[in-house]
């Protein structure tokens, strides 16, 4: 084997060393709570999708082991194989009826399903419109469709319509994006979205990973918040963050659509099932989702508290109402010494730089959960304003 692609990787991995930018996985000896350990050292939880504070809830676990007991641990097959269970039929079943859609499909990641949702449905006659800052899995689906791609700039409406005016040429239309952008918390604009697909005879696709539970008035999504559910084709996601199951992805939407899914979806088709445990857990999670009301509003007051709380101390605060709490440094070593001096403070608060953010648009993204609770969430925003002032940044 040449040496010279091992010698370029380790010089590259140096360079991000010395840059401060190299990223190391922290080690944790604690169940996914607000609070965690690693080593000696005891941290406030601000990088978990556990919005609804499910993933260690008492019934999820209680049911997971149930499933375990009667199925084992995994089905050792793919679904097409003999990895399919009533319980994956119960689950898809329960989705559609969540959501109030046609047909659903359960894959063994939420990555299989954003990858899988495209490269079966659409080919080199049609076209492609994605944002520009739709998860990544969601991207490698939208090239792996072989389809003609345009991309179009974050949430600018007036630069996706210019792209679809553009598209006489194609057979078929379909607008992917994510419903919440997993960067900064902000939402898609799904009203504008959906008026633009129905103009130009468009497929409308959207990611509702980090917005299934915590959005919309009985947790169905980014689309509920809008009104537009019925506007929007297909929904793509996960059941490993507000749901709190662990693993799972699904593809839910038009009746066609999911069926040919069924047949074509490769990661569908040759990946293992998706664990019985995981399934139980992702079933019991909606069930328990559809019954929180009191829950979803004391998260959002949470969500107010700690965004104003921050902005007060003169930090660069994004708006927004999703969980999400995006505060922007800008420098990219900047923000990752405010992410380490954080961490010795007892925070663990992810930092995001280039290439996964614009050049000169690097920021901390700080993730609610309702098992912060105020007072834990006025500690850490005392933290904040106490480590950016130590940095000069306030």
């Amino acid at each position: 084997m040449t040496t010279q692609i091992l010698t370029l990787l380790k010089t590259e991995t140096v360079k991000l060393g010395q840059a401060g930018l190299l990223r190391r996985e922290l080690v944790l000896s604690t169940a996914a709570d607000e609070n965690l350990v690693t080593g000696d050292k005891r941290l406030q939880n601000f990088a978990s999708d556990d919005y609804l504070g499910l993933a260690t809830d008492a019934t999820l676990k209680r049911v997971a082991k149930a499933a375990i007991d009667e199925y084992g641990v995994g089905r050792s097959a793919p679904r097409m194989a003999t990895g399919t269970l009533g319980l994956h039929q119960q689950l898809e079943a329960a989705l559609s009826s969540f959501l109030g859609t046609e047909s659903s499909l359960v894959f063994a990641s939420g990555y299989h399903a954003n990858t899988g949702v495209l490269e079966s449905l659409v080919g080199e006659r049609d076209f492609v419109f994605c944002d520009e800052q739709a998860h990544p899995s969601l991207a490698d689906g939208v090239r792996l469709s072989r389809a003609k791609i345009y991309s179009y700039r974050n949430n600018d409406m007036d630069h996706l319509e210019d792209r679809l005016r553009r598209s006489r040429g194609a057979r078929f239309r379909v607008i992917v994006t994510d419903g919440v952008f997993a960067l900064d918390g902000e939402l898609a604009n799904l009203r504008a979205i959906t008026d633009l697909a129905a103009r130009y005879d468009a497929m409308v696709v959207v990611n509702e990973a980090q917005a299934l539970g915590v959005l919309g008035e009985h947790g169905r999504g980014t689309a509920e918040h809008f009104g537009v559910e019925g506007r929007v084709d297909v929904f793509c996601g996960s059941f490993a963050h507000a749901l709190g199951a662990g693993a799972g992805g699904y593809v839910s939407g038009r009746r066609e659509v999911v069926e040919w899914l069924r047949q074509k979806s490769r990661p569908y088709l040759v990946s293992g099932a998706l664990a019985p445990a995981s399934t139980a857990a992702a079933k019991q999670a909606l069930e328990l989702v559809a019954a929180y009301g009191e829950e979803r509003k004391a998260l959002r007051e949470d969500v107010v508290l700690f965004r104003n709380a921050l902005g007060a101390s003169g930090l660069r605060v994004r708006e927004g109402v999703h969980p999400i709490v995006c505060v922007h440094v800008g420098d990219a070593v900047m923000t990752q010494r405010l992410a380490d001096l954080l961490f010795r403070k007892g925070l663990f608060v992810m930092g995001f730089c280039h290439p996964v953010v614009p050049e000169g648009q690097a920021r901390l993204r700080a993730q609610v959960t309702a098992r912060h609770g105020a007072a834990g969430l006025r500690t850490a925003a005392a933290t904040f304003a106490a480590a950016a002032r130590e940095l000069g940044l306030v």
